[in-house]
Parts: structure tokens; sequence; C-alpha cells
């Protein structure tokens, strides 16, 4: 929604013209704003939502990397698209990855586009392709899988949309409009991040707070699905969920965490922050008809509130650490996540968003950053906290 409603419609506006005309060159095989990456074994996927239309503004792509070797990632495979996608979902069973796409040539579109690509190599044909369904508007981040096979999509329609994984183009949704317990409402929930928990979903609201949904009651009729609105995070954004143990009485207790960035004023002062949350206690509930109204603070779910940079987007958490891309600021916040003590602040590239992670062998190594404006990704080694190498935008290494 920050790609579509802050630059889509002033660049259609501005540029469609001078796009028409071949001002901009074709996208090709470029780097250009990679909104989203995704790793899965020897193969990194990346979406290249093109934002800030370096290329013909209509124009995206979708992005197959070969990384062997981890620090010199080749392109194996390049399919145009749409500009303006958003996350990516890899279905590693099914050999296929989902991607939501927000390119509107006018105001007047009414739904937006749910990408399927084939990403089995065993068919060269068809490696890479991809086939089209409706999604809803400004639709964004992905998540998966609750009940199995079923993935969900954000909105700025006051609902997720979900589909099966094996019939994308039979979507459905659920409203995440609600009344709350304390005779207020929610109007508008438009959402920006999810991440889901079992039959949870967490997401955050476009409008400020983080809305919890009992995925069990999508499809019943006359069922209210959010259960909890936490309303004290403002500007939300990336989220992460996480289960972990506490000591209490020397015995290891479950804690159930999730992780959002968010800014606002917290005790008078304006904080651009991860807000950790203990979402123990917040369970399904059946046949409730209003939502909790909670507060961070009043209900005891803060942990702890950690300062990062200007304008932080997206969250990564690994065994020992969470990474933060701080968008105006050029840098990724490395926050130790035992002592929430910052641990490095990272020099990137130009306006850093999303955010992989890769593996060696079960071992967290390196930490790669989608970089919006330079169009590069640069690679952090997790044992240093440094930058060791950044893929160019049009691929190669420096």
């Amino acid at each position: 929604m920050y790609y579509r409603w802050l630059v889509v419609i002033l660049l259609i506006n501005l540029c469609a013209c001078a796009a028409d005309n071949d001002i901009f060159p074709d996208i090709s095989d470029n780097i250009a704003s990679p909104s989203d990456i995704s790793i899965s074994g020897n193969r990194m996927y990346v979406v290249n939502s093109n934002a800030e239309v370096k290329y013909d503004w209509k124009m995206g792509n979708f992005q197959v990397y070969d990384i062997t070797d981890p620090l010199s990632p080749v392109l194996i495979k390049n399919t145009e698209t749409s500009s303006f996608s958003g996350q990516i979902y890899l279905d590693t069973i099914g050999d296929q990855a989902f991607v939501p796409n927000r390119f509107s040539e006018d105001d007047t579109q009414e739904s937006d586009t749910l990408y399927t690509f084939s990403i089995d190599e065993s068919n060269a044909d068809d490696f890479a392709s991809y086939t089209e369904s409706d999604i809803g508007l400004d639709a964004f981040a992905i998540a998966c899988c609750y009940p199995d096979n079923q993935a969900w999509v954000s909105t700025s329609l006051s609902e997720v949309h979900y589909f099966n994984l094996e019939t994308p183009a039979q979507t459905q949704s659920m409203s995440l409009l609600v009344n709350l317990d304390d005779g207020s409402e929610i109007v508008n929930a438009a959402t920006y991040h999810m991440v889901l928990n079992g039959n949870q979903l967490f997401a955050s609201r476009y409008y400020g707070g983080v809305l919890i949904a009992n995925l069990d009651d999508a499809g019943q009729e006359g069922v209210v699905p959010v259960d909890y609105f936490i309303e004290d995070i403002g500007a939300p954004r990336g989220i992460a969920y996480e289960v972990g143990t506490e000591k209490v009485e020397n015995e290891d207790v479950e804690i159930k965490k999730i992780y959002v960035l968010g800014e606002g004023t917290e005790d008078g002062t304006y904080k651009r922050y991860i807000a950790i949350l203990n979402v123990t206690e917040l369970t399904p509930l059946a046949d409730n008809t209003t939502a909790q109204r909670l507060d961070k603070d009043d209900d005891s779910l803060l942990i702890k509130l950690i300062e990062v940079g200007t304008n932080p987007q997206e969250i990564l958490l690994t065994d020992d650490y969470i990474f933060v891309s701080n968008m105006d600021d050029n840098t990724v916040s490395v926050v130790n996540k035992t002592s929430y003590a910052i641990a490095a602040t990272i020099d990137v590239g130009d306006s850093p968003y999303a955010l992989a992670l890769y593996e060696d062998a079960g071992v967290d190594t390196y930490v790669y950053v989608g970089n919006l404006v330079d169009n590069s990704i640069s690679i952090i080694d997790i044992d240093s906290l440094a930058v060791v190498k950044t893929v160019m935008d049009d691929g190669t290494i420096e």
C-alpha cells in the first residue's frame, strides 16, 4: 500500500505520457526496487517492483538466482511482469511462488492481481512462467498456511482474502471490521503486513494498531473473526511471531511474542521502534460479538520497546538477532534477542526494504537486503555484522 498510494498515483499522473513514448527503457533483467526476497536452499527469488520508476513505469520482473555461492548470485531466470508487486510466498512442495501485484493504470480498478509462478526447474518451458487471478485491492502481504494449503493476503478493503494453493483463482474474503468492547468500532481495517500462528492472524493495521483474528471464523455467517485490537502501535509495518521461553520460579515457561515495527509518541518523545509484545494470553475466542480493545502498556503486553532508525519497514528474526530495515537512514538495525541491545547499525544501499535469511546447513549465515532507490541487494555477513558484497542493478557483484 505504501507504494500504491504514495508512488503509483503520482507517477501515473506525471509520467504516463513519457512512459508511453518510451522515454524510460524496458526493465529487462535489471534489479529495480526489490520489494521482496525469498530464499530456499541454493535459490533466491526476487520481486522487482520498479517503485522508483527507473524503467518503464508499467514494468516489473520476477527473478530466480543461483546462490550456490551465496556471495555471487547468478541470475538464471527473469520474467517480466507488471510493476508494483508485493511479497512472495514460496510453495516448495507444489513448486509454486505466489506474488500479489498492485499495478493499475488508473484509480477505477476494483481488484488487483495474484501471480502464480512455476518454480519447477525440471520443466524448462514453464519455469518462472505465471498465471494470473484476481485478488483484493492493494494486495501486498501474503502469509501461509492455515489450514493446510490455505494462504492469506492483505488488502485495503478492510478484509483479508484467502485461497487454497491448488486453486488460487477461487478467492474468498474475511472481514476485519469489528465493534470493540468499549462501544467504539473499527471502521477502516486496511492491512499492511501480517503473520500467522496456527489459527491466529496478526495484522498491522494501516491506520494504527494490530488486529488479531481467529481464522477458524472465516466464512462463518454472523461470526466475528477479530478477537483483539492492540490500539497503541503507531503506523505499524513489519511484524513477526516467535515462541520462546522465560524463567518463572526456575522453570521454563512458554511465551508467545510478536515483534511489530512502528513509530509515534511514547512517554512524550517521538520514537521509531520495535515493540515486542507478549501475546501468550491472547488466545482465540469463540462466539464473541465484539473484540477486546487493548493497550500494550496498560494491559501489560509490552515486553520491550527498542528504538531503531528512521522509517523502519521490514523485520527479520534469526536465531540470535532482530534485523530491521530503516528506509530513510539507509541502514539496517541489528538487535540482540537476548539483551535487546543494539548490536550494530549497518550502512547498506539507498532505501533498504526487503530482508531475507540465507542458512548454510541450518546455520544463519547471511542476510540479503533489497535497496529500493539504488536498485541493489546488500549481503550482510551475520558473524561480522557487516556488508560483504553488493549485487548491483545489472547483476554485477561489488
